[in-house]
């Protein structure tokens, strides 16, 4: 279970996964990829700039079709992140993702779906195909919509056979694969959000920072001189 973290309601439920009074959250509920989702909470919000005039309507849709996607894809790589997600399936939605700072900005995606008196969950990656490991993940399933606690605890301890480290939370093992001598790069490798989970972006953003510390003691211990 997750630490109780001052601030954050770990027993927060939502009513609903599909009947969402925040438009934000309605809105970027369809859109697979990263920077797209990010410029649309942005126009919807007015951060955009007013310059950039009004949001490309095509850019809002689920998907993109291969040629938006390439040409996006050539303006920088990181705007691949999260256009090759799998499909939902039918009364499927996400309601949580984790984004990788790697160079095509790589997205997991929780998602939840009704069967019969319960909820479904699974997480699924771009990296999808017939015969690869599937990542497991617990609960999978419940009869109300997890709390803010269960859900973290679900990111938490997601595993998937063809990831090298086992040990830790998901988070923390994906920054372990990239952490050399620059914990600080490391810590900011994955961020976790989710338009239906007020504080569930802050509290990964506290366990990141004190995986940071942590790391950051190692480094000065391994550089104390032995006074034997």
């Amino acid at each position: 279970m997750p630490m109780p973290t001052p601030g954050i309601d770990l027993d927060f439920r939502p009513a609903s996964y599909w009947d969402l009074d925040n438009p934000v959250a309605a809105i970027l509920a369809g859109i697979k990829g990263q920077n797209r989702r990010e410029m649309a909470r942005d126009f919807v919000l007015g951060l955009a700039p007013a310059e950039l005039g009004e949001i490309d309507a095509s850019l809002l849709g689920h998907g993109l079709d291969q040629r938006t996607r390439t040409r996006l894809g050539a303006l920088h790589p990181d705007w691949m992140g999260g256009e090759y997600l799998p499909d939902c399936l039918p009364g499927e939605v996400e309601i949580a993702r984790i984004v990788l700072a790697s160079v095509t900005r790589d997205v997991l995606s929780v998602r939840a779906r009704r069967r019969r008196a319960r909820y479904l969950y699974r997480m699924v990656d771009e990296y999808e195909e017939p015969g690869r490991p599937k990542w497991i993940c617990r609960p999978a399933s419940s009869k109300r919509p997890l709390t803010l606690g269960r859900l973290i605890g679900l990111i938490e301890s997601a595993t998937n056979p063809d990831f090298e480290l086992q040990e830790g939370t998901l988070p923390d093992r994906f920054r372990e694969e990239q952490y050399l001598d620059q914990p600080e790069m490391a810590a900011d490798f994955v961020t976790v959000e989710s338009e239906i989970y007020p504080g569930l972006a802050e509290y990964f953003e506290r366990q990141a920072q004190g995986w940071l510390e942590r790391r950051r003691r190692e480094l000065e211990d391994e550089e104390e001189p032995d006074a034997t």
